[in-house]
């Protein structure tokens, strides 16, 4: 093997490291560490260890910029990155090519320097363990950001093409080493180009679906109701309605000596006409009520993925948590719809219309129709025939 013409350039090399005190701060006294292959690590992330486990040559950089270390480590580094230096002078070129067949050997070994005493500007974590702590100074191998950099590169230079599958990289600038930034290390550049990535965004999708799936929704009641009829009366029909249940059930409500009210029998005076626009009326809001729950479900099965499994949370329909009100499990999964729920859903819909006034906007005519409390026996009985 050729001995270089001067053998500071293998120093330069021997003392090089992967991890550069002074990349945290170029104050700090010069110290470091190099790897060597059997420090490989075979994990699924990107590190400098795991990257020697696939066989990468990791650059490695000088310690500190005293005198002609960074005129020297030009040589190393062209070696090392097996730079294209044919337009350099034939002495360069004589130099790295001599350089070369020390590369590999230098890895076979691990070496550290500066590490007798930590130097107070070092970074320090402390972790705890056995009841005690371990300080932890974290450091940055250069030539992991330099490899990482190339790849960026690479891959923004191929998106340009027609119909590249590749998303461009952002990159931001990252001040390290001040003015002089070549008293940190020759590739203290490659760490001057963080990635960037957007800050994670909330899937509106995601958000509603486990809304309902943990706090279920509030029904509405529709407060204006376009009524189109063959009637022409249709809204007097249904005003006449109105006033009949809250003059005729206010009276049923009195009597306690039949006790019809708590007994639940109720008998306005009304015709057919009337009971045909009661039957349409209560019909378009009960289906409205149904129609959010069916609603509610198709936003649970869009993110079906996301919901716990049977197994993490036992309960009676994948599609609601055990905690909801029977009434909002049951307009959610249709499958929950016994009997007892359209008891339930029936005497709390009726409940709801009864607070509520109504506008009836028919084809000639608008009018409002708010029912007494007294009602809601007399509409829950309804609800439920319709509902069955």
């Amino acid at each position: 093997m050729s001995e270089p013409k001067n053998d500071v350039y293998i120093n330069a090399l021997e003392e090089s490291v992967h991890f550069s005190f002074k990349t945290i701060n170029s104050n700090i006294e010069k110290g470091g560490i190099r790897l060597n292959k059997q420090q490989a690590l075979d994990l699924p992330y990107l590190s400098a260890r795991t990257l020697l486990n696939e066989n990468f040559l990791i650059p490695t950089d000088y310690q500190a910029n005293a005198g002609k270390t960074a005129s020297y480590f030009k040589v190393v580094k062209a070696a090392m990155l097996n730079d294209d230096i044919s337009l350099e002078e034939a002495e360069f070129r004589q130099q790295v090519e001599q350089l070369k067949p020390y590369i590999q050997p230098i890895f076979n070994a691990p070496y550290q320097a500066g590490i007798e005493d930590i130097d107070i500007r070092m970074r320090q974590l402390l972790i705890p363990k056995n009841g005690e702590y371990i300080s932890i100074s974290p450091l940055t191998a250069a030539g992991v950001n330099y490899l990482i950099n190339q790849e960026i590169d690479t891959i923004n230079i191929a998106r340009k093409e027609k119909d590249s599958e590749f998303n461009g990289i952002q990159t931001a600038v990252f001040g390290i080493g001040g003015a002089n930034p070549q008293n940190v290390g020759s590739l203290v550049r490659a760490m001057q180009r963080p990635i960037t990535l957007s800050s994670p965004q909330a899937s509106e999708k995601i958000r509603q679906a486990l809304a309902i799936f943990y706090n279920g929704f509030t029904y509405r009641i529709l407060r204006k109701v376009k009524f189109v009829s063959a009637r022409k009366n249709a809204g007097a029909a249904l005003t006449e309605w109105a006033s009949i249940l809250n003059r005729q059930l206010l009276i049923t409500a009195n009597n306690v000596i039949q006790n019809w009210h708590e007994l639940e029998i109720f008998s306005p005076s009304t015709n057919m006409e009337i009971r045909e626009q009661e039957l349409k009326f209560l019909k378009i809001i009960a289906q409205d009520v149904l129609k959010q729950g069916f609603f509610q479900k198709n936003i649970l099965q869009e993110a079906e993925a996301i919901l716990p499994s049977m197994d993490e949370i036992e309960r009676p329909s994948f599609w609601v948590h055990p905690s909801q009100p029977l009434i909002i499990q049951g307009l959610i999964d249709p499958e929950l719809r016994d009997d007892l729920w359209k008891t339930k859903f029936a005497d709390h819909l009726a409940k709801r219309i009864t607070h509520e006034t109504i506008m009836i906007e028919t084809e000639s005519e608008e009018v409002a129709i708010s029912l007494d409390h007294n009602a809601e026996g007399y509409i829950a009985r309804r609800l439920r025939e319709i509902i069955r």
